[in-house]
């Protein structure tokens, strides 16, 4: 578990999944990803096009920075990973505090010669007394007094079936090339 902070937030995330699994206001200590029963999580999802394999679940990650406020993960082909999805390619995740915002880059590099059909989706189940305010790419949701904003540019973000997703689907990385997509969430 890598934990960082700020003077207002303190997130935790996992290596495995590299799923942030808690987000907590330094004000109050209330994680935001927890109630009474549950720890819910935003989860990491990274599939080639047509496929069900889910790399960041399946691959393991590794810290390749760390800072008081930043932490980044690697994820990086394998031999098993290239029979079922033959490219080679790098992720770096990385999860970056700035005031009440954290901004999670996700940084894809295709190693290949050849264009590479990939998806990201980032999720986060919803609690029942959550309330969930959609506007044009962007969700906030409300737990007791705190607003959390979920933004992107890079991504589509909705609220579906119980749980607020971000998603970059059926997109294509040409050969040798790279990306980077942003996901802000804003706490306020």
């Amino acid at each position: 578990m890598q934990i960082i902070e700020s003077s207002v937030l303190r997130i935790a995330i996992s290596e495995k999944g590299a799923k942030l699994v808690s987000l907590i206001p330094q004000n109050d200590q209330n994680d935001f990803f927890k109630d009474a029963e549950k720890q819910k999580a935003l989860n990491v999802s990274f599939e080639g096009a047509d496929q069900k394999e889910n790399w960041a679940e399946l691959l393991p990650w590794t810290i390749v920075d760390k800072g008081d406020s930043r932490v980044s993960l690697a994820l990086i082909d394998d031999v098993a990973s290239y029979k079922k999805f033959p490219f080679h390619f790098e992720v770096i995740l990385t999860y970056a505090i700035d005031g009440n915002k954290v901004d999670i880059k996700f940084y894809l590099k295709n190693n290949s010669h050849k264009d590479m059909p990939f998806s990201v989706k980032f999720t986060v189940p919803l609690f029942e007394d959550w309330s969930v305010k959609a506007n044009a790419n962007e969700v906030e949701v409300v737990k007791n007094k705190s607003k959390l904003a979920f933004s992107s540019t890079d991504f589509i973000i909705t609220k579906e079936n119980n749980e607020v997703t971000a998603v970059r689907s059926n997109s294509i990385l040409t050969s040798d090339s790279d990306e980077n997509l942003v996901l802000t969430l804003t706490l306020s």
